[in-house]
C-alpha cells in the first residue's frame, strides 16, 4: 500500500522544482524522469547517476539543470536523513555503550544549531545561486555542461520548504515501509524499536560511500547490525533490507530502464 504513496511523495518534490524551474512539462514526462533516474542511478557508484539520469524524458532543459534541481531535490532528502539518523545514532550509543549523559544532551543541542543553520540554508535561493552557483561558476565546464545553479529558474524560500516537507513527509512513508517489512520478517521486532533502527540504517547508508550494484550490502549489514541490539534475528533484518531495496528502487528502475532504451532506438 505505502509503495504507490512513496511514489507520489517522490514525484510531488520533482514536480516542485519542475514547475518552478524549467520550461512546462508533461506529468507523465516529470513521473517517468523519475524511473530513468533510478535506473541510471543503479549503474554508478552512490547512484550519482540518478542527477543526470532524470533528463532523458524532460523536454527543452539542459542537462546540467536538471542535474541542478535533481541535486537540491535528493539533498532536501538527504538532510532529513542525517537529522533523523544522527539523532537516532546519539541515543543508540548512549543507550548500548553506556555515553555520558550529559554529553549527548550537549550533542544534541549542538547538532540542532547545526541543522537549524543547514535547514535555513537550504531553504535560501542566495545560498544557491549566490555562494553555490558562484563556486560552481569558477569551473566554467562543470557549469556549462554538468551542473548550473544559476539558469534553473524561478526559485523562492516557499518553494523550497514545500520540497523539504515532502521529504520528510517522504523519509516518514519509506521508513515505515521497512518497519513494517521487519515486523512481517519477525516475531520479535516491534515498531518503534525497529523505527528507531531504521534512522540507524538509512544514516549508515547515506554517509557510506557504495560501490557496489545498487548499494547492495550495506543497508543489508546495517540492518543485521543495528536491530540485532533490538534482538530481531539476523534473517529477518537482511529480508527486509533487500524486499525493501527491490520495491523501491529494483522493480522502478526496469519500466524507467525500458524508456531510455526506446527513446535511443
Amino acid at each position: 500500500m505505502l509503495v504507490p504513496f512513496n511514489f507520489f511523495l517522490q514525484y510531488k518534490k520533482w514536480q516542485l522544482i519542475c514547475d518552478y524551474s524549467y520550461p512546462p512539462q508533461k506529468k507523465s514526462s516529470i513521473f517517468i524522469s523519475i524511473l530513468t533516474g533510478i535506473s541510471t542511478g543503479l549503474l554508478t557508484p552512490g547512484r550519482l547517476g540518478e542527477y543526470p539520469g532524470r533528463a532523458f524524458p524532460l523536454r527543452d532543459v539542459k542537462l546540467s539543470e536538471v542535474t541542478a534541481g535533481s541535486a537540491i531535490d535528493k539533498l532536501n532528502s538527504l538532510m532529513v536523513i542525517l537529522i533523523a539518523g544522527s539523532f537516532a545514532s546519539l541515543l543508540f550509543l548512549n543507550k548500548f555503550y553506556s555515553i555520558d549523559n550529559n554529553l549527548t544532551i550537549s550533542l544534541l543541542f549542538l547538532l540542532t544549531g547545526i541543522y537549524l543553520l543547514l535547514v535555513y540554508l537550504i531553504l535560501s535561493t542566495e545560498f544557491w545561486r549566490g555562494f553555490v552557483g558562484d563556486q560552481i561558476g569558477k569551473f566554467k565546464i562543470i557549469e556549462k555542461y554538468f551542473l548550473n545553479f544559476k539558469s534553473i529558474g524561478l526559485f523562492n524560500r516557499t518553494i523550497f520548504a514545500k520540497n523539504f516537507s515532502l521529504s520528510v513527509l517522504n523519509y516518514l512513508v519509506f521508513s515505515t515501509q521497512f518497519v513494517l517489512l521487519v515486523i512481517a520478517y519477525s516475531d520479535q521486532a516491534d515498531f518503534f524499536t525497529s523505527l528507531w533502527g531504521s534512522s540507524l540504517v538509512f544514516f549508515t547508508k547515506s554517509i557510506i560511500p557504495g560501490i557496489t550494484f545498487g548499494e547492495i550490502g550495506i543497508r543489508e549489514s546495517a540492518s543485521v547490525y543495528f536491530l540485532g541490539h533490538f534482538g530481531v534475528e539476523a534473517g529477518a533484518c537482511f529480508n527486509a533490507a533487500l524486499m525493501l531495496y527491490t520495491i523501491n528502487i529494483l522493480i522502478p528502475a526496469i519500466p524507467g530502464a525500458i524508456f531510455i532504451f526506446r527513446r535511443n532506438k
